[in-house]
């Protein structure tokens, strides 16, 4: 106990300091927006920070039992998380064969067939180049360049999960306004989906347990235009469903000319200025993975709100965060681009002056 108090002390304040921090910041970043990687990245540095600090703690405290708890712990902890790791390329497979059997065969559906592919069969492959094959040089410089990507992608993929899970602990207030309910398009062109239906769902069910408990029953906005292959409108075929299921058709509005989700909430917002309604005072429902692009884009054209997430169904589930994490990537793609530069600029000079080439 005498070594707290003494020069070891010093780094335990300093990880106190980062910790408490990083904690603090999360929580402004949370009450800012709900909605967003960094507080994924907040929470990953502080549960990584924390644990850090009681290991830190643990150690200069020297009581046997107390180390015993902890290590056991995080044991516990670990274990898990290793046999997911590797087993994740047959997890994958297995996946993308029962989206395979009960999803349409496109390429958005076969995400997890490429990445297991890509874990099982490429991969090793590429792990098996070494100096036998290349030289020295060849092999560090092939080091120096994918390995960064790799762990660049996995880090903010990693982010993505966490925010996911931190989503899930957010309750909304029953004093909305308004619910926009986003259509991701409909069966055989006519028919609305069950994923559609879960979205349709889950905003009727927070509408009238609103009503239930505060006696004012929300507006109802159902966005989505008519693609190519469909017969109808999507608000159309979605309104007329949730009039089906017990909505109040009074407060019930349709806007049906968006093909994207940036245009579901832009015309949204115009039809909630034209009905004089508080834009800050409302949600939007759609599936539970695709709320952050969502959020994104209700931000984008001015909508501070928050998201409902309807639940996916869990084989398709891997699926849909690969794609959405793509998404994501791709809708700040001149950031992760200069990121990814920057990080491969600082490898390269480092592997050039390491290894003594052109001096």
């Amino acid at each position: 106990m005498t070594m707290i108090n003494g020069v070891a002390s010093v780094p335990l304040i300093l990880l106190l300091i980062l910790t408490v921090t990083c904690i603090t910041a999360l929580v402004l970043s949370m009450r800012q927006n709900k909605f967003r990687l960094l507080n994924g990245v907040l929470a990953n540095f502080s549960v990584i920070l924390l644990g850090i600090t009681l290991m830190f703690l643990v150690e200069l405290m020297d009581i046997q039992w107390l180390r015993v708890i902890f290590y056991v712990g995080v044991i516990l902890i670990l274990i898990p998380l290793a046999i997911l790791y590797s087993l994740l390329g047959v997890l994958l497979l297995w996946n993308a064969w029962t989206v395979w059997r009960r999803e349409s065969h496109t390429l958005g559906n076969m995400l997890t067939l490429l990445l297991g592919i890509l874990i099982i069969v490429i991969l090793p492959i590429v792990r098996s180049i070494d100096s036998r094959l290349l030289s020295n040089q060849a092999v560090g410089l092939y080091v120096t360049l994918v390995e960064p990507v790799i762990l660049y992608l996995a880090f903010w993929f990693l982010a993505f999960i966490t925010s996911f899970i931190l989503t899930r602990l957010y309750r909304p207030k029953y004093n909305q306004e308004y619910i926009i309910v986003l259509g991701p398009g409909l069966l055989n062109g006519k028919e609305v989906s069950p994923l559609l239906a879960s979205r349709i769902q889950i905003a009727l069910d927070f509408a009238n347990k609103q009503q239930s408990k505060t006696g004012h029953y929300p507006w109802l906005i159902f966005s989505g235009g008519q693609g190519g292959d469909e017969e109808l409108p999507e608000g159309v075929a979605m309104a007329d469903y949730a009039n089906h299921h017990g909505a109040q058709t009074s407060r019930v509005l349709i806007e049906d000319q968006s093909k994207t989700t940036y245009e579901n909430m832009l015309f949204s917002k115009k039809i909630l200025q034209s009905h004089g309604l508080n834009l800050a005072q409302g949600l939007f429902a759609t599936s539970d993975y695709h709320t952050f692009r969502a959020a994104g884009y209700a931000r984008l054209v001015g909508l501070q709100i928050d998201g409902l997430g309807a639940k996916t169904s869990r084989f398709f589930i891997p699926n849909a965060f690969i794609r959405e994490y793509i998404a994501l990537l791709a809708n700040h793609k001149v950031f992760h681009a200069i990121c990814l530069s920057i990080i491969l600029l600082i490898s390269i000079v480092s592997f050039i002056v390491g290894n003594g080439i052109f001096f």
